[in-house]
């Protein structure tokens, strides 16, 4: 099948038999018990071989004659399609993920485009992986309150995903992740998230980091990507944008999260996110 188009990071996990995903120029084989997911909704193909001619998922859901749904649905039920021959089967387990603007998300940011956790891995074995059953009984099952309980396991497992690949691959995460995985910088990055309206100096953080103030910098910016102060300017507005969500208002903001005044905060916003805090709340509201 051919996932062309959505939205969100969409995972999947095999629970019988075997399967083939192409995506981000690669070909890669799943087993069962593997599980991968991707970053955003880059397109990608599923398939039983990497010869085997593809219909797009729309098709496959028109042919099925299941209730059309997009990635963003929450799913009172879950839906079953069953496509394919007289082969061996394949049962795969599908979901996706959701996150309040992913593209400035600095925990997708820091991941790699594609996540494949094998099901021999031993940190899976140990606790993604009755993760995973507790969902696949949940879907069968189909009790009453599935969406809710779904919904849940869901955000756990999304988080055991993102544990097991920085515990297993840090190399291959960037940004925040990977700063969370100094401890001098995981310090930092804590003390910023608990008071993010405090007026931080480089120097007050090194202090947090228990470093000198110069080798704190670099090392900062080494792991983050970014330095001290611009990180904790993107943290803010990331809270500002969630708040201006929920119907909080510009002034109040501005005091909360460290702004003098009103003018520079909403000048700091539109540099993060192209428009005004007023012009972003009436929009999400």
């Amino acid at each position: 099948m051919d996932f062309m188009h959505g939205s969100g990071s969409p995972a999947y996990y095999i629970v019988e038999g075997d399967a083939w995903i192409e995506a981000v120029g690669s070909q890669v084989r799943l087993t069962a018990g593997d599980l991968v997911m991707f970053r955003r909704w880059d397109a990608h193909i599923l398939s039983s071989s990497p010869k085997e001619p593809c219909k797009t998922i729309m098709k496959v859901v028109a042919h099925t004659g299941v209730t059309p749904w997009m990635p963003r649905d929450l799913l009172e039920r879950p839906t079953e399609l069953s496509w394919g021959g007289a082969g061996r089967p394949t049962r795969i387990l599908s979901m996706c993920f959701r996150l309040e603007q992913p593209e400035r998300s600095p925990l997708l940011l820091g991941l790699p485009a594609m996540i494949h956790i094998r099901a021999d891995d031993a940190r899976m074995q140990r606790w993604l992986q009755p993760v995973l059953e507790f969902i696949r009984e949940e879907t069968q099952a189909q009790q009453a309150g599935y969406a809710m309980v779904s919904s849940r396991l869901a955000d756990l497992l999304f988080m055991q995903i993102i544990r097991a690949q920085l515990l297993s691959r840090p190399d291959e995460v960037t940004g925040w992740l990977k700063g969370l995985s100094d401890p001098a910088i995981g310090r930092t990055l804590a003390a910023i998230g608990e008071d993010p309206g405090r007026r931080w100096r480089v120097d007050d953080l090194a202090k947090v980091a228990g470093v000198s103030r110069s080798n704190f910098a670099k090392l900062f910016s080494a792991k983050m990507g970014v330095s001290p102060l611009e990180h904790l300017t993107r943290h803010r507005m990331q809270i500002a944008a969630e708040r201006l969500s929920q119907g909080a208002m510009v002034k109040t903001l501005a005091g909360e999260l460290g702004y003098a005044t009103s003018y520079a905060f909403a000048k700091a916003f539109k540099r993060q996110h192209g428009q005004s805090p007023g012009h972003f709340g009436r929009q999400r509201r």
